[in-house]
């Protein structure tokens, strides 16, 4: 059992570095959308993570969405930013999930406010993959009119939901067995 415990917690700290790692490369590119106002280097950005309609499109960019609501330059940094928050919410919720583990991995099965802990990271984890599907959607429709983003965002959402749902699962058993120590403890 600590084996496959082991294996989880070292795929959390694995997820933790790679999510510290995607904060810093946005906040650098904030910083580097702030500081200068090369617009290819935006649309560049742009075209990395959402596909216009058509190649016709994406040579005439002046008919793109963007250009008749905002500037692109603030939806880009606005994005970004979003995005690290998002990002760093997922993470503090990747570590309550780490901490409840370690307590496991020390044979402390079940202790007293474990199952609430299990039920905030489920939560998180599904607000997490449902405010990422509406962002990603979101940017995707308002920057290139990309309204493949709807369906191509519909795998994570699944299944990071399905791991909230599994984690919200997780907790009422922890509850459940909360409950039957405490009556075992007070029988012995």
């Amino acid at each position: 059992m600590k084996h496959h415990i082991n294996i989880v917690i070292i795929a959390l700290r694995v997820i933790l570095f790679a999510a510290a790692v995607m904060c810093i490369i946005n906040l650098l590119k904030a910083y580097e959308f702030i500081s200068t106002s090369d617009i290819d280097n935006l649309y560049s950005y742009f075209d990395t993570l959402f596909t216009p309609i058509d190649s016709a499109t994406l040579n005439n960019r002046k008919i793109l969405g963007v250009p008749y609501l905002a500037n692109l330059k603030w939806i880009a940094i606005g994005f970004t930013l979003c995005y690290t928050a998002l990002l760093i919410y997922g993470m503090l919720g990747i570590i309550q999930f780490y901490k409840c583990l370690l307590k496991i991995e020390k044979d402390q099965i079940f202790y007293h406010t474990q199952g609430n802990q299990f039920r905030k990271v489920g939560a998180t984890v599904i607000i997490f993959a449902k405010v990422k599907y509406i962002l990603f959607c979101f940017i995707g429709i308002l920057s290139y009119f990309d309204i493949s983003q709807f369906f191509k965002q519909i795998p994570m959402l699944l299944s990071l939901y399905l791991i909230g749902k599994l984690i919200l699962i997780m907790s009422y058993m922890a509850e459940r067995g909360e409950f039957i120590k405490e009556e075992n403890d007070l029988t012995v």
